[in-house]
């Protein structure tokens, strides 16, 4: 029967276990900079995606055509009413008579 050496077995287990660290810790180094990758250009897709869903409200013109061509004057007189209501109201307008 061969004696055991325990001291070579736990040698030879460290190791084994300080290469398995090494290689887990290059493994996630490399999805870490994949990932990372990934994110960064998604950020750029998606903040080309949203200028060009944004274009529209930056570039509107009101000149360029009317709103309305077959009753111009009654929309623009209510959009006119309703945009004077909205920005004319007046905390200290009240009379505290």
């Amino acid at each position: 029967m061969n004696p055991i050496d325990i001291p070579a077995i736990e040698e030879k287990a460290r190791e084994l276990r300080a290469a398995e660290i090494q290689r887990m810790n290059g493994l996630f180094a490399e999805h870490a900079k994949l990932m990372t990758q990934l994110a960064a250009d998604s950020i750029v897709v998606s903040a080309a995606a949203a200028s060009e869903l944004l274009r529209p409200l930056f570039s509107w013109n009101p000149q360029e055509k009317p709103l309305v061509a077959s009753h111009p004057g009654l929309l623009l007189e209510q959009m006119n009413k309703a945009a004077f209501k909205l920005f004319s109201w007046n905390p200290q307008d009240r009379c505290s008579a």
